[in-house]
């Protein structure tokens, strides 16, 4: 009888079965490890809500109680001896906090929306100075509460994107917010719609307040671009507005520029494609230097 090498057949079973059980123990490897991440993304996810309700509960409470507070003092007018003219302050605290009120709504709703990726963009030909001239109205009472005047730049000429006009008037209500809150009282704040020389339709803000510096403003701009950032900001910053129009300009195959230097104000430029080119390719980034020079002379 023909005696077994064991060198030849079975050495070959032996490697065969100690790589797949190499494979094997790294599949389940790879599912503890997965498994692992999925607890701690979920982990983090409750944590990020949890900070943010603390923070909306504070941000919402305190317009809340103001309105409730002058409605009261309103309401009991007789009981209080309050004259006319009193009553009327009262009711212009109330309109600046029911403004304020309905901007950090907007602003949880629509950071919900894009932290759960729940977005749909409607593009359609938009009339931007139309737009802008709207987004001030709706700005002014914060601009009042704030002593701070809006200038707002429109030409004869058309100033026509291919824009989700519901998306990008959100995107510019965050960046006058953003400019009103950050103004000292007595600034002026311009804004401006207008065509850049490659033709390039795009609507500038530039405010004179204390602006920032690198890492503030690249910490802002990110914080939809890691897991859950956006959620674990307070309303107190710029981060959660900014990163909201920066986004909302991005889905839209638009670019988004910001020029700032700490005590010297921000400028802000929302480029969006001409409505009749929708399919044409993203500005190029040299042209930034063109137009921002273009742009800075809202000052004068």
């Amino acid at each position: 009888m023909r005696a077994l090498d064991p060198f030849v057949s079975r050495s070959e079973s032996l490697i065969e079965s100690y790589a797949a059980r190499i494979a094997e123990a790294q599949v389940i490897r790879r599912a503890e490890l997965q498994s692992r991440a999925a607890r701690l993304e979920a982990e983090l996810s409750i944590k990020a809500r949890s900070q943010f309700l603390a923070n909306m509960s504070h941000e919402l409470r305190t317009p809340l109680n103001a309105i409730i507070g002058f409605a009261s003092m309103i309401a009991d007018a007789e009981k209080y001896g309050l004259d006319p003219k009193k009553g009327k302050a009262y009711a212009g605290y109330i309109l600046q906090s029911a403004d304020l009120l309905l901007g950090h709504i907007n602003t949880i709703l629509e950071t919900a929306d894009l932290d759960g990726g729940a977005i749909e963009i409607r593009q359609a030909e938009t009339d931007m100075q139309a737009l802008l001239t709207d987004c001030a109205k709706r700005a002014e009472i914060a601009a009042a509460s704030r002593e701070v005047h809006l200038d707002v730049r429109v030409g004869e000429a058309p100033v026509t994107a291919w824009a989700d006009q519901d998306r990008l008037a959100q995107a510019v209500d965050h960046l006058l917010r953003v400019a009103i809150k950050f103004s000292e009282p007595g600034s002026t704040v311009l804004a401006r719609a207008s065509v850049s020389d490659n033709g390039w339709p795009e609507i500038a803000i530039r405010d004179s307040g204390a602006g920032f510096d690198e890492t503030e403003l690249k910490a802002a701009l990110a914080a939809f671009q890691s897991e859950h950032r956006g959620l674990e900001r307070s309303f107190e910053d710029a981060g959660v507005e900014l990163a909201i129009a920066k986004t909302f300009t991005d889905i839209q195959g638009g670019r988004f520029y910001v020029k700032t230097r700490p005590g010297k104000g921000t400028l802000v430029r929302v480029v969006l494609p001409p409505h009749n080119n929708a399919n044409a390719p993203a500005q190029e980034d040299g042209a930034e230097e063109a137009t921002d020079a273009d742009a800075m002379k809202m000052a004068g």
